[in-house]
C-alpha cells in the first residue's frame, strides 16, 4: 500500500502534466480551469515542504480546487479544444483525458467526491 506522500508526490506530477499540456494547446489566453490545477499543484508542494501536517486538514483544500476547476460555464467539462486546433488529430487528447481521470480517481478514492453538476 502506498503512503500519502507518494500518492500527493503523484498527484503532483500528474498535474504538472495537466497543466504542461494545457500550456502547449493554448491559443490566445489560458484556460480558466488551468489555475486551478496549477493551484492543486502548488498546494501539495506547500503541503509536502511544509512538513507533511494533517492530511486531514489538506484534502479538503483539494477537494475545494477541484471543485473550482469544475465550474459552470469555466470549467474543465467546458473546454474544447477543437475550436483552437479544428484539425487538431483527437486521439492526441486522449493522454490530456487519461491524466484528468487519475486526478478524480485521487479524488473518488480519497472519498472527496466531485459533484459536476454543482450541487
Amino acid at each position: 500500500m502506498r503512503t500519502w506522500r507518494e500518492e500527493l508526490d503523484q498527484l503532483r506530477d500528474e498535474l504538472a502534466q495537466l497543466t504542461e499540456l494545457t500550456e502547449q494547446e493554448m491559443c490566445g489566453s489560458l484556460p480558466h480551469f488551468y489555475r486551478h490545477f496549477d493551484t492543486m499543484k502548488n498546494n501539495i508542494e506547500i503541503f509536502i515542504y511544509a512538513g507533511e501536517g494533517d492530511i486531514d486538514d489538506f484534502l479538503p483544500v483539494l477537494e475545494r480546487d477541484w471543485r473550482a476547476s469544475h465550474a459552470s460555464l469555466t470549467g474543465i467539462l467546458e473546454y474544447n479544444p477543437g475550436e483552437c486546433h479544428p484539425k487538431a488529430d483527437p486521439v492526441s487528447w486522449i493522454g490530456f483525458l487519461e491524466l484528468l481521470s487519475r486526478v478524480e480517481k485521487f479524488c473518488e478514492r480519497r472519498k472527496y467526491r466531485v459533484d459536476l453538476k454543482g450541487e
